[in-house]
């Protein structure tokens, strides 16, 4: 995972095809983990997903702890401070700049996958900038519509979201996803939405976090990821995530 001197630590996986003599270009998956994770997380989804995609998964600007960073500091949970919202999303926005330029990225083909925090910033980016990302990947997260976006109403029109939710997610909410969904659905996104009776997405790193949380054992908590970004517009495939022991609510 050879990675470049940008504005953010951050980890990068090539496609198995990648020649660094080629001019090609690919598809895209740029992951942003969740409030206490860090860059090494998401990126171990890749294994799951079709071999011909760059990922790249940048470190949270704030620390936390150890090995434990943020996008932005809390200051009431619902409701991101809308200073500190703006200023996550203008790092998002310099570090896709700076990830165009240095690696072989589609910029048509730009997906955001987020996980919490990282989900949050993730439709809060595309929101106000849908030009810049071809589809996002929401995974426990929501809209934060107190916290002042500007929203590109005309250009979010007909974009790719797929919203996912645990039902029993403690700390936020089901209802903020729902929220999430109407506004959506309003904006005539194209939009997937999925709730679970435990946490959606999971990696081998998020596993301690996600298990006393949720009350389950790590086999009951795994999920399979299996995304393809290659179908016939304007409907990119849909996730399957068939969590081992429990089925799905589709709403």
């Amino acid at each position: 995972m050879e990675s470049k001197q940008l504005s953010l630590t951050h980890l990068v996986q090539y496609p198995t095809s990648y020649n660094k003599e080629s001019d090609s270009k690919y598809p895209t998956i740029l992951a942003l983990h969740g409030r206490g994770s860090n860059e090494r997380d998401l990126i171990e989804l890749a294994s799951y997903l079709p071999n011909d995609l760059l990922w790249i998964s940048p470190r949270g600007t704030f620390g936390l702890g150890p090995d434990s960073y943020e996008w932005f500091q809390i200051t009431q949970i619902g409701k991101p401070d809308p200073i500190r919202l703006a200023n996550a999303l203008k790092t998002i926005d310099h570090f896709i700049d700076e990830i165009i330029e240095s690696y072989p990225v589609d910029k048509n083909k730009l997906y955001l996958l987020g996980f919490s925090q990282g989900s949050i910033v993730s439709l809060s980016y595309a929101l106000i900038k849908p030009e810049r990302v071809t589809g996002v990947i929401a995974q426990s997260g929501y809209i934060p519509h107190e916290s002042g976006l500007q929203i590109d109403e005309a250009g979010i029109k007909n974009k790719s979201f797929i919203m996912t939710h645990g039902i029993q997610d403690p700390l936020l909410p089901i209802g903020w996803a729902r929220n999430g969904r109407e506004i959506l659905q309003k904006l005539e996104t194209n939009l997937e939405y999925s709730l679970s009776r435990v946490l959606k997405l999971a990696s081998s790193f998020s596993m301690p976090h996600i298990n006393p949380r949720f009350g389950c054992s790590t086999d009951s908590a795994k999920a399979i990821l299996i995304l393809s970004l290659t179908c016939t517009p304007p409907r990119w495939c849909f996730i399957i995530m068939q969590m081992m022991s429990h089925g799905d609510y589709h709403l």
